[in-house]
């Protein structure tokens, strides 16, 4: 297996982050460090690390703290279908905190690839210290949706504070009685007009119940109207749309209108704290936060299987990058696994350019 392997050269000394420019003429005179480790089966080849595309440049420009400039690029970028440009402008503004930006250019994203949007989550806090600050427990619908747990989701709407979302978990269900459906769409339909934020769990295992009650000979027009909502919550315009004509056709009636809104946040379901022994990692990883590097390398030395959470990582320095690849390089020439778990679009990026998706499994925040 062959890997590409980064250093800057010895004989420049880094320049100052506010004055970083990305010139790809110099990255690509950068002096590199080849390792063989042939009895291992990893052959490690030079490479530039240049920037190939505007995502690459804008991940290096974050990299090396050009934060303006990578704003910049980033919204240049916003006009086209280039869904990686997208995600890191999001999480750019997760990690500054802007959550108005975020919501603005969340709701953009749901209209223009038909999918729900991220999770707000500032990056750099705790996991629990998402952005409401009123945070109210999940309601776990039950197995039947029927009157009683509608009425149990219009008491937990009620119940919560306005500026809250409202946490709806479908996880559970396991049948839909034609009341309880007709009840839930009224429901969510008055949360939607009245522009409740709304947070929901399960809802793709609840979508394919729906599909599969629809499909019945004998279906009923309530699990369609149910199953159109919930596309209209989630901000699913094709598929509601799809839906609504062959409603149209098998019910010989007028199906609802799309309204464009704020599409719920899909979320995990609740769970229990995370068991696993992985290295949680926090902050800047760079110059100002040297025991960062000393805790992988401690990590990776102690334990077989290398599992490194960067969920709360802000950045990774670009001259930064080629230690953490000789940290990772020791743990691989041990014949260790290596998984890099959590991290932002922004520094998802940067590891694809300087190669890292060769060295360890990524498995970032958002799913590729």
């Amino acid at each position: 297996m062959a890997l590409p392997f980064f250093r800057k050269g010895k004989d420049k000394p880094p320049a100052p982050a506010a004055k970083a420019v990305i010139d790809p003429d110099t990255l690509s005179g950068e002096t590199l460090l080849t390792m063989d480790m042939r009895a291992s089966g990893i052959v490690v080849e030079e490479t530039s690390g240049a920037p190939q595309s505007p995502t690459d440049e804008a991940a290096i420009l974050y990299a090396s703290g050009q934060a303006e400039s990578t704003e910049q690029l980033l919204h240049s970028m916003l006009g086209s279908d280039n869904r990686r440009a997208w995600l890191m402008m999001l999480d750019l503004y997760r990690v500054q905190d802007r959550d108005k930006d975020f919501d603005k250019l969340a709701l953009e994203y749901a209209v223009r690839f038909e999918l729900s949007p991220p999770v707000w989550q500032r990056i750099g806090s705790s996991p629990a210290a998402a952005k409401p600050q009123t945070q109210t427990e999940s309601l776990e619908l039950p197995g039947l949706l029927d009157r009683k747990s509608a009425a149990s989701l219009l008491q937990s709407i009620a119940a919560t504070p306005k500026n809250a979302p409202v946490r709806i978990d479908f996880s559970h269900i396991e049948i839909v009685d034609e009341a309880g459906a007709d009840e839930c769409v009224r429901i969510l339909s008055s949360a939607r007009r009245t522009k409740r934020k709304m947070q929901v769990s399960g809802v793709d295992r609840f979508i394919t119940l729906l599909q599969d009650l629809n499909r019945a000979t004998h279906s009923r027009a309530v699990h369609w109207l149910l199953l159109l909502e919930i596309y209209q919550t989630l901000g699913q315009q094709e598929n509601f749309e799809n839906l609504a004509v062959d409603y149209a056709v098998r019910f010989e009636v007028s199906p609802p209108s799309w309204s464009d809104v704020l599409a719920a946040e899909v979320v995990p379901a609740a769970a229990a704290e995370p068991q696993d022994d992985a290295l949680r990692l926090s902050g800047e990883i760079g110059p100002a936060n040297t025991a960062a590097l000393q805790q992988i390398g401690s990590y990776v030395a102690e334990h077989s299987n290398v599992l490194i959470d960067m969920g709360q990582v802000t950045r990774v320095d670009y001259g930064t990058v080629s230690q953490l690849i000789g940290v990772l390089m020791q743990g691989l020439s041990s014949g260790k696994t290596v998984i890099l778990r959590g991290h932002n679009a922004l520094i998802h990026e940067l590891f694809r350019v300087m190669g890292i998706d060769q060295l360890a499994q990524l498995v970032p925040y958002h799913p590729d």
